[in-house]
């Protein structure tokens, strides 16, 4: 009979101990989950925002209700956001170059820091590709340069700053002239670059048909890694210039979420991510594939990413 009893004790005891973690993960919200969009509506991430919102709402049975909050490249959403309480209901959804500028250049007047808030996961990072018509004379950065050199400059269109930062920091080291043009969208730079108004532009997605065409060529990735589109393409850093672009789209949460709280909605996130519908959604917005980089993952994206944009933008 003591045996029984101690076998029925050892039994209930691991039993108990197995329930323990999938309870502290089955959270579920008692409220609608809001989730905030730095952006405005109908953009690439209001629109992959929304995608992942129905998805989790599909895959989990939660109501997630969005909600736009652009300004300041979701700077005005992530200072609102930081000062929600931390229960799992309220989200933001940013893309993490404009909050890293803020940090590096006016830190004073930003209401956050990187610890302020936990982080949920990424559902892309875009790429950015340094563009050039199909018959232009030079097809590698180094050949751009030199180009510039040869003309007395060069014409580069431009519709973000952090591109047109790129660009200058290149110019500079390299003791040549680019002469930026301001445009309004991908759509607009590639009708400069096609109409023969600019020599290169840059690309994030709306220029791949053209290249498909043989009307324009990639002569750089501007990420950190080679481009899916253009994998034979090196990077700057590869060509010599320390430098690089990665827009990564992730969610975050005021910080110190409850444990629980935070790996039911990293959980619910990630399976998200990998749905067939976020990722070919995800792929036509930025023409990349969607990437979860996971709670931590996200954390040292963004602790890792501070020093170069700051580098970036440094005077």
């Amino acid at each position: 009979m003591k045996l029984n009893n101690l076998l029925k004790t050892v039994v209930f005891a691991a039993a108990t101990a197995l329930s323990l973690p999938q309870a502290a993960a089955a959270w579920t919200p008692e409220e609608p989950i809001v989730l905030r969009i730095g952006f405005g509506a109908g953009g690439e991430t209001d629109t992959m925002g929304r995608v992942l919102a129905a998805t989790i709402e599909r895959q989990t049975g939660w109501d997630v209700v969005v909600e736009n909050r652009p300004g300041g490249g979701g700077v005005a959403m992530l200072s609102a956001l930081v000062n929600e309480v931390p229960d799992g209901l309220v989200l933001g959804m940013a893309v993490n170059i404009p909050p890293l500028m803020a940090l590096s250049q006016r830190p004073d007047s930003v209401p956050f820091t990187l610890d302020s808030f936990d982080y949920i996961g990424t559902v892309t990072v875009a790429e950015t590709a340094l563009i050039a018509g199909g018959d232009a004379t030079f097809s590698s950065i180094g050949e751009l340069v030199e180009f510039a050199r040869t003309e007395g400059s060069a014409k580069i269109a431009w519709d973000a700053p952090d591109a047109k930062a790129i660009l200058q920091k290149i110019g500079q080291q390299e003791g040549v002239s680019f002469r930026m043009v301001k445009a309004e969208s991908g759509a607009e730079m590639n009708k400069l670059l096609l109409g023969g108004q600019v020599d290169a532009a840059f690309g994030t997605g709306a220029h791949l048909p053209f290249i498909e065409e043989g009307q324009m060529k990639t002569i750089a990735s501007l990420s950190d890694k080679r481009l899916s589109s253009a994998p034979d393409v090196p990077t700057l850093i590869e060509s010599g210039h320390d430098f690089f672009i990665a827009p990564y789209f992730y969610i975050a949460a005021p910080g110190s979420l409850p444990t629980g709280v935070k790996t039911a909605l990293a959980d619910a996130m990630d399976k998200a991510v990998a749905d067939e519908a976020v990722q070919t959604v995800v792929q036509n917005a930025v023409s990349a594939p969607a990437v979860n980089l996971g709670p931590e993952g996200t954390r040292q994206m963004m602790q890792d990413s501070l020093g170069p944009i700051g580098a970036l933008f440094a005077k």
